[in-house]
């Protein structure tokens, strides 16, 4: 497999913007790209275990038939994609993950309407933090547009183009 994008999502209609930009981006490159689902219930360590194996295995599902939706539509548009579930803390299963694969471009982004959790201040250390750790690009997305930047020969975040796109 020779997959050079990652493209993080939590699935559903909020993130079908961000998906069709990676989808577009791999495809403009003429790359082969990965859609990756993270789930964390860490949370639930007080609950009782069945329950929680339970909710680890519906998440997991649910996450598969996400990507599966996502996969369907980078196919349509000519691009080979490839999914991958995974359980952990963000950062460390992105980084395992990077390294696994040996990927060059990371694509994160917010959902639309406000839906999604990830802040800007967190995408933005963790971009700074796994840009350096292993040399990647990253590219963030807000609403299916570029608003953001780290690429391999700058070390910097800079905005495309030089500013957000509106």
């Amino acid at each position: 497999m020779d997959i050079k994008i990652l493209c993080l999502t939590r699935g559903g209609e909020g993130s079908y913007p961000n998906q069709d930009r990676a989808i577009a981006i791999a495809r403009e490159r003429g790359q082969d790209m990965m859609f990756l689902y993270i789930s964390n219930i860490k949370f639930l360590d007080h609950t009782a275990a069945p329950k929680v194996i339970d909710i680890e295995a519906e998440l997991d599902e649910l996450g598969e038939f996400m990507l599966l939706m996502a996969q369907e539509r980078a196919c349509n548009e000519g691009v080979t994609a490839h999914i991958l579930v995974r359980r952990g803390f963000f950062q460390k299963v992105l980084s395992e993950v990077i390294e696994g694969f040996n990927i060059e471009t990371v694509i994160l982004g917010s959902s639309s309407g406000g839906t999604g959790i990830i802040t800007e201040e967190f995408l933005h250390d963790i971009t700074c933090e796994l840009h350096r750790k292993h040399d990647v690009e990253f590219i963030i997305l807000q609403e299916g547009k570029i608003i953001k930047t780290y690429r391999v020969e700058t070390g910097d975040g800079e905005y495309a183009d030089g500013q957000p796109e509106h």
